[in-house]
């Protein structure tokens, strides 16, 4: 791979929010990591033209920071999610990825409790999209039509779960990637909940970058081709546990 190690005048702000593994809020032993952080640093590398920087937002924030100019480039993410009144077009396709549900694993449930999500009690994340209530975050919708326990910890929302007590919690809706990763570094815990075959949702992970941006949208997709056949997604997959509608 090709490394350009000269500072491009041209700076492209890239927005991102606590989603792991996409990102992970840092601390000073630990900056923010993940995913998208890696990209910056990839993209970075493979061209000379413009200098990729992070600037750190929130799942319900990025809407206006991103209307005010905070950020022009935003990974990860679909236009479908709040973004119908914002001057931003699409990239390709360069991810896959999914949310799918978790209970504990009682000796009496299968598969068919997740037959009626409604009916049972959730916890999700605060300003995230989810397939069983159309994609709508509002959060006033989302107390009138479901009972539903938003968090901004998804460790937390696992361990909920773990502790089975479905006065707080019946049903959490997760990515795999970071129930892949959880498992992975827990795996007594698999055997205490029921993962659900069926989806919540299926992620076609795009970047968006506001029209008229120093970068195109063909321009970003010439880079995230060159990522590809470089085989630095790959890698990251790889390395984050991406893996597409299906659990190891």
């Amino acid at each position: 791979m090709t490394v350009f190690v000269a500072q491009a005048e041209t700076v492209i702000t890239v927005g991102g929010y606590e989603f792991p593994p996409f990102v992970s809020s840092g601390d000073i032993q630990q900056p923010n990591h993940g995913i998208t952080i890696d990209l910056i640093e990839h993209l970075n590398q493979v061209q000379s033209e413009y200098t990729f920087k992070y600037f750190p937002t929130s799942s319900k924030r990025r809407y206006m920071d991103f209307s005010v100019g905070r950020y022009d480039l935003i990974m990860f993410e679909n236009s479908g999610w709040g973004w119908a009144e914002q001057p931003v077009e699409a990239s390709n396709v360069f991810m896959h990825g999914a949310e799918v549900y978790i209970a504990y694993n009682r000796p009496e449930r299968d598969q068919q409790f997740f037959d009626d999500i409604a009916s049972k009690r959730i916890v999700g994340m605060l300003g995230y999209h989810y397939g069983f209530a159309n994609f709508n975050s509002d959060e006033d919708y989302l107390s009138e039509h479901f009972n539903v326990l938003l968090s901004t910890d998804h460790l937390r929302n696992i361990r909920l779960i773990l502790t089975d007590r479905p006065e707080l919690a019946e049903i959490a809706v997760v990515t795999q990637s970071f129930l892949n990763d959880y498992l992975a570094q827990n795996p007594k815990d698999r055997e205490k909940l029921l993962i659900s075959n069926k989806l919540d949702q299926e992620y076609l992970h795009r970047m968006l970058v506001r029209k008229g941006a120093a970068i195109s949208v063909g321009g970003l997709n010439h880079l995230i081709d060159s990522l590809q056949t470089e085989g630095i997604i790959a890698k990251l997959e790889k390395k984050y546990g991406i893996k597409r509608n299906r659990l190891d």
